[in-house]
């Protein structure tokens, strides 16, 4: 035990403890950016999980009318969905058309839109649009309680909202599904 804290072999203590912070401090750097890559995943899956469950409720509610043989709750599951003949830029320009519509007649002022690539699936595909919009936050409420009138199946995918002087920005991202049966 002498021999440990001798003035000559302290030198092999200090090396060692230097690679181990060196080692320890490398693990941070390697560690800390895979935890947040796995949050971030962990986000997406979560996002794609909530569109699947709305996909399947959809074509869940129009496989029951079929099988129910009632024909006029199958021709409203139908009109909810866009057909497979749509091109996604008409079903994209129709939407913004819709959504713009409402948005003036709230009193809602569009600052921009995009119109991004849409999910095509096996059964159902998601057609997205982008929408900025500035307002009150009560006509933001009732624009989105006309969408849900809407006789077409409209979601709000992603929301923010940002508060700028009087007035508030919002930004969503609103979609569309089209049956590919």
């Amino acid at each position: 035990m002498k021999g440990l804290f001798a003035i000559d072999s302290n030198n092999w203590v200090k090396t060692i403890g230097v690679y181990i912070i060196l080692i320890l401090a490398l693990l941070r750097f390697l560690i800390y950016p895979l935890h947040a890559a796995v949050n971030d995943r962990r986000a997406h899956l979560a996002l794609q999980q909530e569109t699947y469950m709305l996909k399947a409720r959809i074509l869940e509610q129009a496989q029951q009318a079929q099988s129910a043989g009632v024909t006029q709750d199958l021709d409203k599951a139908r009109t909810a969905l866009y057909p497979r003949e749509a091109r996604v830029s008409d079903i994209q320009s129709e939407m913004l058309a819709t959504i713009l519509k409402y948005s003036e007649d709230k009193g809602l002022t569009v600052l921009g839109f995009e119109m991004p690539e849409a999910a095509i699936g096996k059964k159902i595909s998601e057609v997205p649009v982008v929408l900025r919009l500035a307002g009150s936050a009560r006509s933001f409420v009732e624009l989105l309680k006309s969408m849900k009138e809407n006789k077409k199946t409209l979601a709000v995918k992603a929301m923010e909202i940002s508060v700028s002087g009087q007035g508030m920005t919002f930004s969503m991202t609103v979609s569309a599904f089209r049956m590919e049966l």
